[in-house]
């Protein structure tokens, strides 16, 4: 997912938007890129906090006795899950929220961005489905393939449900959760102890997460100086109070 989320970011024209609403002096669309920036630093923040925990539960596994026991609160990781599929959730309705803004900046910039990332928004939001029913995707593609990896597999850890007696099911006996595998699908559950750290330990070796996050730390660390250059603070507080970041179904 983090390849997809930095595909997102490098793709929007920060400087060029940027440099057009301060043209115009356009304060709703400072406000937009600065609370997507924002958004940015917590999507980063969140995302190293579950790569800390899968590590060091990792780390005890390996470390563990013939049982392989291990520290890790599932029911943590999957409120941090949830937590991060309402992040992309923010992100997807002020992405999509800034395009229709850009069109008075220039339309030009929108349709190039749309262009580049046609159905941005299901896309985000296949992310967000995966993330709120507890599972952590594995595959660190692009939008072209997520969220499949380069093999063409969906890839996910799965920290839901593992039956009526957790305690006995992470334990050796895992005849009750074996992982779900199939042609195009490979989804292991934490009650399958083995398989699951096995499968972790692959992601974080050939897909190398810690790498990527710091790939996604430092665009958006570019996307930070291009604001700070071209707005002042009172263009961001302007009209910061106008942006929405949650969608209404009220009628």
């Amino acid at each position: 997912m983090l390849g997809l989320l930095k595909f997102l970011l490098q793709k929007l024209d920060v400087l060029s938007i940027a440099e057009a609403a301060r043209k115009r002096n356009n304060r709703r669309t400072a406000a937009q890129l600065h609370l997507i920036l924002v958004l940015s630093y917590e999507i980063i923040e969140l995302y190293e906090v579950l790569l800390n925990e899968l590590r060091a539960a990792l780390e005890t596994y390996d470390n563990g006795l013939e049982n392989h026991s291990f520290s890790l609160n599932r029911h943590r990781v999957i409120s941090l899950l949830q937590r991060q599929s309402s992040n992309l959730a923010v992100m997807e309705k002020m992405t999509c929220d800034l395009l229709d803004e850009l069109r008075i900046v220039d339309n030009n910039f929108a349709d190039a961005y749309r262009a580049v990332i046609p159905g941005k928004g299901s896309i985000l939001f296949h992310a967000e489905m995966i993330l709120a029913d507890g599972r952590f995707p594995l595959a660190e593609t692009g939008p072209g393939a997520f969220p499949a990896g380069v093999d063409g597999k969906r890839r996910a850890l799965s920290f839901n449900d593992i039956g009526e007696n957790e305690a006995s099911a992470i334990s050796t006996d895992r005849s009750e959760s074996a992982p779900f595998i199939d042609e195009d699908v490979v989804e292991i559950n934490i009650g399958d102890v083995d398989a699951f750290f096995v499968e972790l330990k692959r992601y974080l070796r050939d897909e190398d997460p810690i790498a990527r996050l710091s790939e996604l730390q430092q665009a958006t660390d570019r996307y930070r100086e291009v604001l700070l250059k071209t707005f002042k603070l009172e263009d961001i507080l302007g009209e910061i109070s106008s942006v929405k970041k949650y969608d209404s179904w009220a009628p």
